[in-house]
């Protein structure tokens, strides 16, 4: 199916920028494909989009693929943390790197401080409300 209107392109942007890092975290390969689908402003193919969704987050969790995710969300902060919230994250970071902690612990820290500093898009994104 092919969108045609303007209110159908917002929505699956809107979609996309909620489930983008759940994406990343489960295979990058189809978050970049993601991406250049919807640079098509006129015509992206929802149906293609659906199915690419629905493929990546079928798949396994990597450790490799999570820290990429996880990075990039805690790219949000490096400028507005404190330094006791970058090496509180630094140590749990590491703890999780080996398997001392869960990774939801990490993505919680992520969502107190997505609460903390206003990230609306981050607060909106699916990666942190699935706790």
């Amino acid at each position: 199916m092919v969108i045609k209107t303007e209110s159908q392109v917002l929505q699956l942007e809107k979609r996309w920028a909620e489930l983008k890092y759940e994406v990343l975290e489960k295979d990058p390969a189809i978050y970049q494909k993601i991406r250049i689908l919807l640079k098509d402003k006129a015509t992206p193919n929802e149906i293609l989009f659906n199915t690419l969704i629905q493929e990546a987050l079928a798949q396994e969790a990597h450790t490799g693929r999570q820290l990429n995710a996880l990075q990039h969300v805690w790219g949000y902060f490096k400028t507005c943390a404190t330094p006791e919230e970058k090496a509180a994250f630094e140590n749990k970071h590491h703890l999780w790197l080996t398997h001392q902690i869960e990774l939801n612990q990490l993505k919680q820290d992520l969502l107190s401080l997505a609460i903390k500093y206003q990230m609306e898009y981050l607060l909106n994104s699916s990666y942190l409300n699935k706790l």
